[in-house]
């Protein structure tokens, strides 16, 4: 008898074997909770349907008879739908995942499984193709093989090979850990060309399942053994509680959160609410779907609580609320201050008084002071937008509201009454400034724009003060400082200074430019400086940190520019040219123009230099000393 007949022989009684006593069909209604999801697992206790080829799946419905059944179509079925993967099933699963805590299959996925159960795995291949399953540290205890022509196994029952000449070719095995491992490995090869001889491609298969010509690696699932299960058991380190855009479980259409939301923001206005979702899981990251469980929301404070099972978009009437009856797990909450004074408050889920995870939230309460700052020098001859004040609100706290809510995200526009109530007005009889710039409030959306506060600026160069009120939606008004404001002229004239009278090499050296009008006022903040490049040119500098630009406009009629110091000592002088500034000299006051600013700079160590010729003075004035001194020796020796 010829090696080759052996080989197919020992192939047939394998697989009659295996088709006598390890094969365990259990028929299932197809209705049994299929999953679609391309290339996905899904979690423990469903199928998912096979969505890709060459993709390798694990069956998460449980047994229903004790033992782990294979796939339920057999191998070359042409139909292929929900009945097949619904017969499925694995015996002591656990968990199912991949290495980013997802259900993606592949070479990443992993199981947790009791050592006394089996896994059920299966996958479509191409057709012409044949595939490998292989098993590291347990065996192989049924396949979906029901003839020799569509595939064999392995002696040692750690290697299937499949492969079948036909338009869809499904199959699967059952795998059962070997006594004492911590875990397995069940690999899947695709790829393999098959010939008209199947006894032949099952020999080739068997002797090189992971490196048979054209097989690549498509699946691998790491499986964890473990001799106890804590599936179904709450476990902190998988659970938390995670801020939410809203109250619709599970949030504006998200997953179940692992972190907070995009867009969540802890800090909101009084009168908006804050939403939390809370994760109640089991240490393999499977939902807790106990309905007896009690799941409890605290917060500090006095906040309001309310704690629903899908949404919660009402607020709640106290600051503990309770859920039971339900599942725990994607709980929603909402939380809302009672008042409109400031309020901060953790909030803290326990399921069966174990703590879950808490989250601090901040409600800024109404407006209780408007600061007005940083007046800008307006130009004359212009109403509001170019010439403006920017104010801060706060409340009794001291937390900022405006620039903190905006209406950015999710947060609303902050809080206040009408936009007549919150006008701003010149409060002093004031050269130059007109009354009744609004409050940069838009009208249609009654939002908050900004914190910028606009004033009109006459022809007439001049100065006053300005004050804003705010009101509250209760009623309440909250009054400015009075800040003082002035208007005046474009820049006409310049002056550039040095912040020292002298710098060492590598200093850092600041040249202000000072602006005026044709007054001789402070000229404006208003618009860019330049339009054609200014240029200091002055030697003693060494590099340019902030240079001038097309774009510089003044601060309080000043304009400041940086540069590092040379290592070489001296006094330089240069000029400091802006040609805008000595065009516009050149139209509004002398025709015949201004002349670029002259300036100096003195670069100077802080410890003197030593010259060659310093050097030699001193050696020469040390040798006269000396023969004075040993001319008077002698002296005093020709007397003895």
């Amino acid at each position: 008898m010829s090696t080759k007949t052996i080989k197919q022989r020992i192939a047939l009684v394998a697989v009659t074997a295996l088709t006598a006593g390890f094969i365990s069909v259990v028929s299932v209604p197809a209705a049994n909770a299929i999953s679609t999801g391309y290339g996905l697992n899904v979690a423990v206790g469903t199928n998912p349907r096979i969505e890709a080829s060459n993709t390798l799946y694990i069956a998460g419905q449980p047994s229903l008879t004790g033992s782990a059944v294979v796939i339920g179509a057999p191998v070359g079925s042409a139909a292929l739908g929900a009945a097949e993967t619904a017969a499925a099933r694995s015996l002591g699963l656990v968990n199912i995942s991949d290495l980013a805590g997802g259900l993606t299959a592949g070479t990443t996925s992993t199981a947790t499984l009791l050592n006394t159960g089996s896994i059920s795995v299966y996958a479509e291949a191409v057709a012409d193709k044949g595939s490998t399953i292989v098993v590291t540290g347990g065996t192989i205890t049924a396949t979906g093989i029901d003839a020799v022509t569509k595939g064999a196994i392995s002696s040692s029952l750690t290697t299937a090979v499949y492969g079948v000449d036909a338009a869809r070719t499904v199959f699967g095995a059952v795998v059962k850990p070997s006594s004492g491992v911590t875990s397995m490995t069940i690999q899947m090869y695709s790829g393999y060309a098959l010939t008209a001889t199947p006894s032949d491609d099952w020999t080739a298969l068997l002797a090189n399942p992971t490196g048979a010509t054209g097989l690549v690696l498509e699946g691998q699932i790491t499986v964890n053994i473990t001799t106890s299960s804590t599936a179904g058991v709450f476990s902190t380190a998988t659970s938390g509680v995670y801020g939410a855009v809203d109250g619709t479980s599970p949030g504006s259409g998200s997953s179940a959160l692992t972190a907070d939301e995009t867009n969540f923001t802890a800090a909101t206005a009084f009168n908006n609410a804050r939403h939390l979702q809370i994760r109640v899981r089991d240490s393999f990251g499977n939902p807790i779907t106990s309905t007896t469980g009690l799941l409890q929301v605290t917060a500090t404070g006095g906040a309001l609580v309310n704690v629903e099972a899908t949404d919660a978009t009402s607020a709640g009437t106290a600051s503990t609320d309770f859920l039971t009856g339900a599942q725990a797990d994607d709980a929603m909450v909402q939380v809302n201050n009672p008042t409109n004074a400031p309020l901060q408050t953790t909030v803290t889920a326990t399921y069966g008084g174990v703590v879950v995870g808490s989250k601090t939230l901040v409600f800024t309460g109404k407006v209780a002071k408007m600061e007005l700052y940083g007046a800008v020098i307006g130009d004359t001859g212009n109403a509001g937008n170019v010439n403006y004040v920017y104010y801060r609100l706060s409340d009794a706290a001291g937390n900022p509201t405006y620039n903190s809510i905006t209406g950015v995200g999710n947060q609303a526009a902050y809080p206040y009454s009408t936009v007549n109530a919150n006008a701003s007005a010149i409060t002093g009889a004031a050269t130059g400034l007109t009354k009744n710039r609004d409050f940069s409030i838009s009208a249609s959306t009654s939002a908050v724009l900004g914190g910028r506060a606009d004033f009109d600026c006459t022809s007439t160069a001049g100065k006053g003060t300005i004050g804003m009120t705010f009101t509250n939606l209760d009623g309440s008004i909250v009054t400015s400082n009075t800040l003082s404001v002035s208007c005046a002229g474009n820049a006409v004239t310049y002056k550039a200074s040095w912040d020292k009278a002298s710098y060492q090499p590598g200093d850092l050296a600041t040249l202000t430019i000072s602006a005026f009008d044709s007054k001789g006022n402070a000229a404006n903040d208003v618009g860019a400086i330049a339009t054609a490049l200014p240029v200091v040119a002055i030697g003693g500098l060494d590099r340019t940190i902030t240079g001038p630009t097309t774009a510089d406009v003044l601060d309080q009629g000043k304009k400041t520019y940086s540069y590092t110091v040379g290592a070489t000592e001296g006094t330089y002088s240069g000029k400091v040219t802006f040609s805008t500034i000595d065009d516009r000299y050149a139209d509004t006051v002398d025709a015949s123009g201004a002349a670029a600013v002259t300036t100096s700079i003195t670069v100077k160590n802080s410890t003197a230099t030593v010259t060659n010729a310093d050097v030699l003075k001193s050696i020469v004035s040390l040798i006269a000393s000396i023969n004075k001194q040993i001319q008077a020796l002698q002296k005093l020796i020709l007397k003895r």
